[in-house]
């Protein structure tokens, strides 16, 4: 049996640990988005629920820190 983030071909670090869904890719939730100086802060929501704290600026898109599953 293959994993979640095998399956969807993600490098490791740029999927979610819980479910292996890759960062880029639907679903995800936007719960708050907040501007900064350099750019956003999103707060997403993983389909398998994991909470995700996401920067948007100049450099791309990026998880900053994941909660467990809600």
């Amino acid at each position: 049996m293959t994993s979640a983030a095998t399956a969807h071909r993600t490098p490791a670090g740029e999927a979610c640990p819980y479910c292996g869904w890759p960062d880029r890719a639907e679903p995800f939730q936007v719960v708050s988005r907040h501007g900064t100086a350099e750019g956003h802060t999103v707060w997403t929501r993983c389909g398998c629920g994991s909470l995700q704290v996401r920067v948007v600026d100049a450099r791309g898109m990026r998880v900053l820190s994941r909660g467990g599953r809600g």
